[in-house]
Formats: C-alpha cells, sequence, structure tokens
C-alpha cells in the first residue's frame, strides 16, 4: 500500500494535469499532437549529471524505506508514487504555462522594467550585479542555475518523503513545493504576463535592453547550457511550438520560489544547512535577473509570497496540533466516566 502523503501527492498531481489538459483543450489547438511531438523532441543537451543523481537518490529512498520497516514492494511503490506525482505535476504546469498567452497575452513588461528600475536608483538590476560582480564570475555561476536546481526542483519530494520521520512537514512542504510552482508560476504568472529582459526586444520591438544583450553576448552566454535554453524557448515561442518544459513567462519566478522553498526546508531541518541554502536561493536569484531570465522584482514577490505561504501553513499546522489535545483528553475522560 502507498504511504498516506505519497498517494495524496499523486492524486494532486494527476487531477493537476487534467485540469491543465482541459484549459489546453479549450484555449488552444492541436494540443495532443503537441504532446505526442514533444516526446520525441526537445533541447540536446546532456541531463547525464541529473540522471545519474535520480539513480542514487532513488536507491537511497527504496533503502530509508525499507529502514523504517517497510517491504521492498511497498518502498519502491511510494518511491515511485512520488515520481509520478512529480512527473504529472511538471507535465500539468507545462500545459498550463504554454496555454497562459492565449487567456492573457504578455502585457507587463514595461511595467515590470519601470518598477525594477524605480527599486534600483534608476538602474536595471542586472546592470547593478554586473557592475559589482562582473559578467566573467557571473557566468562562472550560471551552471548552478540548472545542474542543482534542476536536482532541486525535480527530486526534492522524494528527498522530503524519504528523508524526514515528521508526517506534519513532510505534508506542509509538499504543499508549499506545489505552491511554488502552480501559485507562483500559474495564478500570480497571469496577473502579470511577461517575456522577461532577456526577450523584451525581440518581443516589442525595442531597443529597451541592448545593453543587456550586448553584455550577455560579450561574455559568451550563448555558449553555455543556460544560453542554449534561452535560444531554444524563444524559437519554441516564435515557431508557436510547445513541448515539455517550454513557455515564456517571467513574473513571477519559479526558479527562485523553488529554491525558497528548499532554504526554507534546509534551515528547518539543521542551522548549519541554513546558510548554504539561504546562499544558493541568493546565486538563484542574481543569476535569473543578471541573465535577463526575470525582473528583480520577480524574484522578490516569488520570495515573500512562498515565505507568506509557509508561515501560514506552520500558524494552521500548529493551530491544528493544539486543537486536537483537547478533543483527545475529551476523548479519555468520557472513556473514564464510562467505566465508573
Amino acid at each position: 500500500m502507498i504511504a498516506f502523503p505519497s498517494l495524496a501527492f499523486l492524486i494532486f498531481g494527476v487531477a493537476y494535469a487534467l485540469v491543465s489538459l482541459v484549459f489546453a483543450i479549450i484555449f488552444r489547438d492541436g494540443v495532443l499532437g503537441e504532446i505526442l511531438s514533444s516526446v520525441s523532441g526537445g533541447l540536446d543537451i546532456s541531463l547525464r549529471y541529473f540522471w545519474a543523481m535520480a539513480l542514487v537518490i532513488t536507491a537511497w529512498a527504496v533503502r530509508s524505506g525499507i529502514k523504517r520497516g517497510a517491504p521492498l514492494r511497498v518502498a519502491v511503490g511510494n518511491v515511485a508514487a512520488i515520481y509520478a506525482a512529480t512527473f504529472a505535476l511538471h507535465f500539468g504546469f507545462t500545459l498550463f504555462k504554454t496555454t497562459m498567452p492565449e487567456i492573457v497575452p504578455h502585457y507587463a513588461d514595461p511595467y515590470l522594467a519601470a518598477v525594477d528600475a524605480w527599486l534600483h536608483g534608476q538602474s536595471d538590476p542586472w546592470s547593478v550585479i554586473d557592475r559589482l560582480i562582473g559578467s566573467a564570475r557571473m557566468i562562472q555561476l550560471t551552471p548552478l542555475y540548472q545542474g542543482p536546481w534542476l536536482v532541486a526542483a525535480f527530486l526534492f519530494p522524494v528527498i522530503l518523503v524519504a528523508s524526514d520521520d515528521n508526517p506534519e512537514r513532510v505534508k506542509r512542504y509538499l504543499v508549499l513545493y506545489c505552491c511554488s510552482w502552480i501559485v507562483i508560476g500559474n495564478i500570480i504568472a497571469l496577473g502579470g504576463m511577461s517575456v522577461g529582459p532577456v526577450f523584451y526586444d525581440r518581443f516589442y520591438g525595442s531597443a529597451r535592453f541592448e545593453g543587456l544583450t550586448r553584455t550577455l553576448d560579450e561574455a559568451g552566454l550563448a555558449h553555455t547550457t543556460m544560453g542554449m535554453l534561452q535560444d531554444y524557448l524563444w524559437s519554441m515561442f516564435a515557431a508557436g511550438r510547445e513541448g515539455f518544459g517550454t513557455g515564456i513567462s517571467a513574473f513571477a519566478s519559479v526558479h527562485v520560489s523553488v529554491a525558497t522553498v528548499i532554504a526554507l526546508y534546509c534551515g528547518e531541518r539543521s542551522p548549519l544547512l541554513a546558510v548554504p541554502s539561504g546562499l544558493f536561493c541568493g546565486m538563484v536569484l542574481l543569476l535569473s535577473v543578471w541573465s535577463g531570465y526575470h525582473y528583480a522584482v520577480d524574484g522578490y514577490v516569488s520570495i515573500a509570497t512562498v515565505a507568506l505561504i509557509w508561515a501560514g501553513l506552520r500558524r494552521w499546522s500548529r493551530s491544528s496540533a493544539t486543537g486536537k489535545a483537547p478533543a483527545r483528553y475529551a476523548l479519555d475522560e468520557r472513556l473514564d466516566a464510562s467505566r465508573d
């Protein structure tokens, strides 16, 4: 039998994917054909690092389940359910994200760019980062935006369920993880549909971010995995094609929201993990802005929203726990009275 958190996560993931599919069919044509074509196509980059980590974490997660007393079949079933739920969640996320421009067209970039400049002394945040840190250092840090983040983004639920013996915390962070994708990347994103600084000039036919384009070209971003991903996203978007992991929506930042979830969880588990996880979240924010994927305000909103949801979940969990205690004591009193 699949354990409750894994089963609940699986049911939610599948339900979300089905709802996203319905929205995609309503607002787009040829959705099923795009789904089938995306299975065989895609960006030609190596994911050996990710698959190697996935194999190691899978073996460790199964072993962890067995050490907790679960039979091998149950341990494997729980891990498989988490993977299936995660895939369903991301499949649904891609379907919804690629459908969002049909619901609300991209419009918010001029406003977000103006807010960004106002918040940072009438300077674009990417240029502030470039002046303070430098292109050479930032280009060296770009692998963090793919490798470690990819592992955290897709394997966090498996690590969470396998390593944490606190059921209440597991449930809270599965909910928070889902919110980091759906609330940030779907609901809030619909209210501020934007392409981001790196695609701004191509989409709006302007020269607003020509300095950013020149800086990234001179830094050699096009020869990195990050640069190839940007070219791939734009080529798919411009051709009107969709695939797994595609779609352009800058506000708010899912990269930052997921990194925030990881930082909050690590900090809750151990003060020793708080600093490195917080630094990782900060680096993801800086890279998202310097590379032009996001406006700084995208990341700020993501961090604030995830933090608010986290605080709300903790408060709800504590109030639920205190509410259960009186009920248990009342039951004990009734049992004692019946004995008398």
